[in-house]
């Protein structure tokens, strides 16, 4: 008997016409190599950095509390050249002595040990001022130096204590120049002079002389700063 033929594959029917083609099945692609972590790069010099400010210390401190007692002894020295006698004139001597060392103390105190505070700023000039105008009034109130004198040292004082207060509004410090530190040393060596018993009067008044003059030149300079500024 012969060997049956193996049946033929059946016959597969071509898709209708229009038909979309069925698509072959995607191939999986193999999974890929995992990637490096990515390595931060260092911040370019172009990029701004965070500045550190240290916290302003508190204005009651140390300096400050000098500030104030230069202050506090003002009326303490007009009482005493009030009251009169050598006793008395020796007292207000020496407080005056140490209430202008006080101005050099407190500037140390707050730079090296404890830090400039605004408020600082603002009273230490201003305590100066209290002490050399006050002393010079009471003076000047006994009849031991003439008014004209006075007048002139509260004028400038007043109009460059505007002058700076205007240049710092615009954001313009103005600085103490030579002529400011000898109108400081002048005044502070004429009130001492004048407080000092037994000061010949040619010494005093050879004294108050160069303060005028310091103070008038200092007020010039400083009118002048402010004028080329303030344009």
């Amino acid at each position: 008997m012969p060997a049956s033929e193996p049946a033929p594959p059946p016959a597969v029917a071509p898709p209708p016409a229009g038909a979309p083609l069925a698509e072959s099945p995607s191939v999986a692609e193999p999974p890929s190599v995992a990637e490096s972590p990515s390595v931060a790069e260092p911040p370019s010099a172009a990029e701004p950095r965070a500045i550190f400010r240290p916290a302003e210390p508190s204005w009651v401190n140390p300096a400050n509390a000098l500030t104030l007692l230069r202050v506090a002894l003002v009326p303490a020295i007009a009482a005493l050249l009030v009251v009169g006698g050598s006793t008395a004139r020796w007292w207000a001597f020496g407080i005056f002595v140490f209430a202008a060392l006080t101005d050099s103390i407190d500037g140390w105190v707050a730079r090296r040990l404890i830090g400039v505070t605004r408020w600082g700023q603002l009273a230490d000039p201003a305590a100066d001022k209290a002490l050399i105008v006050g002393s010079l009034a009471v003076l000047a109130w006994l009849g031991e130096l003439p008014w004209w004198a006075v007048a002139v040292i509260v004028v400038r004082e007043v109009a460059v204590t505007l002058q700076r207060a205007r240049l710092m509004q615009r954001g313009v410090v103005m600085p103490a120049n030579v002529f400011g530190k000898g109108k400081t040393v002048s005044q502070v060596a004429a009130v001492t002079l004048y407080l000092l018993p037994g000061t010949g009067e040619a010494v005093k008044v050879g004294a108050l002389v160069i303060a005028v003059l310091f103070t008038v030149v200092s007020g010039v300079t400083y009118v002048s700063y402010g004028a080329r500024h303030a344009r």
